[in-house]
């Protein structure tokens, strides 16, 4: 896509989202609102379906979309699937597979978990040793968690959970669109992702793919599932008929998806893979250059964000001036590691280009704070 296309930003964000929007989704953003129950939105609702289908890889599933934020995903899975007293085991890497251990314990599950150092990768052979232990009912994974740049072996993990009998919830909020996931070859019963990473779109928007045995432990349930709004059986029928609804919809923000998803399938998804993987071989490059420390351990960096260290106290500096002096916005590290980590997202309609330019500022910013010397511009690929 290039720059005429995506239009010039007020300033570039390089956060691990929300991402600059491309002209067309912005615009269909600003058009008129149309009636959520009318057949100008219900067609376009319906061809949205098909499209996340498309990005999903998911022709044997249930495709879910509906109003709400990436934690909207992950809880709705949760809900749906996990009974009181239920055996689950998250494979924690950070952040949010914290987060996904907290809900699991929140809607009463006996919530086990393997923990990982931040940066380390969950390991399968940990994993297979775990469900040869004990019996778990669900296992939760994060594929690449936004906090650590970690990007997780998901198709081994997904193995050893079918092979255990275990269904398998797969956390693709920083993934999907922007790394290869294939729902159908990969076997996991539930992936979820967010609208506003690597699908470029704005927030607001959650998108849910689910196997029919995931769809099929909702329905034998012994207990109803304890939520009006994130029952995914409830949504189902929606899914099915969008001229029916559950809750009103965030219309525009719909809309707007429906358009980022038609700019995904122009390029070709194949294709929005591969330019993500240059992506994250030009800011891995640049980081090496600058003599930094990763987060994530080699081998397991994710192409859709890259976290690295700076001197502890002085990411927030690093942030501030980097915005004010050159319009480029970078994230800090979460929790523990908001003074130490600078992460930069790299997804969605961004260009090598554009990024080379992000990034050479963010380098003459580290240099100027003595954080490093950047040594030299990353050859072109």
């Amino acid at each position: 896509m290039s720059a005429e296309e995506t239009g010039m930003y007020d300033k570039m964000l390089l956060i691990p989202g929300p991402t600059n929007l491309s002209k067309r989704v912005r615009s269909v953003m600003s058009e008129p609102q149309l009636p959520h129950v009318g057949p100008e939105f219900y067609a376009a609702f319906k061809e949205t379906l098909g499209l996340a289908r498309y990005a999903f890889r998911n022709e044997k599933g249930v495709q879910f979309v509906f109003t709400g934020s990436g934690t909207i995903g992950m809880e709705s899975s949760i809900v749906s699937l996990v009974q009181r007293g239920d055996r689950t085991l998250t494979l924690s890497t950070g952040y949010f597979g914290k987060r996904m251990l907290l809900l699991n314990q929140i809607h009463g599950a006996k919530a086990g978990s393997i923990d990982y150092r931040d940066g380390a990768h969950a390991d399968p052979d940990d994993l297979r040793k775990k469900l040869a232990e004990t019996k778990y009912s669900a296992v939760f994974i994060t594929h690449v968690d936004t906090s650590t740049s970690i990007s997780n072996p998901v198709r081994e993990l997904v193995e050893e959970c079918n092979r255990a009998g275990a269904l398998s919830v797969v956390d693709g909020v920083c993934s999907v669109g922007g790394v290869p996931l294939d729902f159908d070859r990969l076997g996991a019963d539930i992936v979820f992702t967010a609208s506003q990473k690597a699908l470029s779109s704005a927030p607001g928007a959650v998108l849910v793919a689910a196997s029919q045995r995931a769809l099929d432990a909702m329905a034998s349930r012994k207990e109803p599932i304890g939520s009006y709004y994130m029952n995914l059986l409830r949504w189902k029928p929606i899914m099915d008929d969008p001229r029916m609804y559950l809750a009103t919809p965030a219309t525009q923000v719909l809309l707007a998806l429906r358009e980022a998803l038609t700019e995904l399938k122009e390029e070709g998804v194949e294709k929005r893979w591969e330019r993500h993987r240059a992506l994250g071989e030009i800011t891995r490059d640049s980081v090496g250059n600058w003599g930094l420390d990763f987060v994530a351990e080699e081998g397991h960096r994710a192409d859709t964000v890259t976290s690295f260290f700076v001197r502890n106290g002085t990411a927030g500096e690093v942030q501030k001036k980097l915005e004010t002096d050159h319009g480029v916005v970078v994230a800090r590290g979460i929790a523990e590691q908001k003074d130490s980590v600078i992460r930069v997202g790299h997804f969605g309609i961004l260009t090598p280009a554009e990024l080379r330019g992000a990034l050479g500022s963010l380098g003459d910013t580290l240099a100027a704070l003595k954080e490093t010397a950047p040594r030299a511009a990353p050859a072109e690929r």
